[in-house]
């Protein structure tokens, strides 16, 4: 009996030793302050199945990872979102260092004026030239 016991503790010991879990982490930097970390930036991984926020230093981490191929979005309020495809090895931990940068916003490319405008900008410049 004492050697079947000893025996169900070496298997279950074996197993366990057996099981290497996979990692993601990585650092998040701001782009347009020289580099610095992003603080409280949102991480997900597979559309938002995990999710953290990066700390004061810009660093995530991810445990238990199952091993593949897996989806990263990384997205900060008035910041382009960057989507990273990452592939994770059994029992290793893939390392992401990226940096996000300000959303750029198009500039209309004319001005319209209305009509009170016109009328007030025509009436200067017949004051202006009267005075000359």
């Amino acid at each position: 009996m004492k050697k079947i016991f000893i025996l169900f503790a070496l298997m279950i010991c074996s197993l366990s030793f057996s099981q290497e879990t996979s990692a993601i982490k990585g650092q998040i930097l701001d782009g347009e302050f020289f580099n610095e970390p992003l603080l409280m930036a949102s991480v997900s991984i597979d559309n938002a199945d995990i999710s953290t926020q990066t700390n004061f230093r810009g660093n995530f981490e991810f445990t238990d990872i199952t091993p593949g191929t897996h989806d990263v979005l990384v997205q900060f309020v008035g910041y382009d979102p960057i989507h990273i495809e990452i592939t994770v090895k059994e029992g290793e931990q893939a390392e992401i260092l990226e940096t996000l940068y300000a959303k750029s916003l198009p500039m209309p490319s004319t001005a319209k004026v209305s009509s009170t405008t016109k009328d007030v900008l025509s009436s200067l410049e017949l004051a202006a030239n009267k005075t000359r």
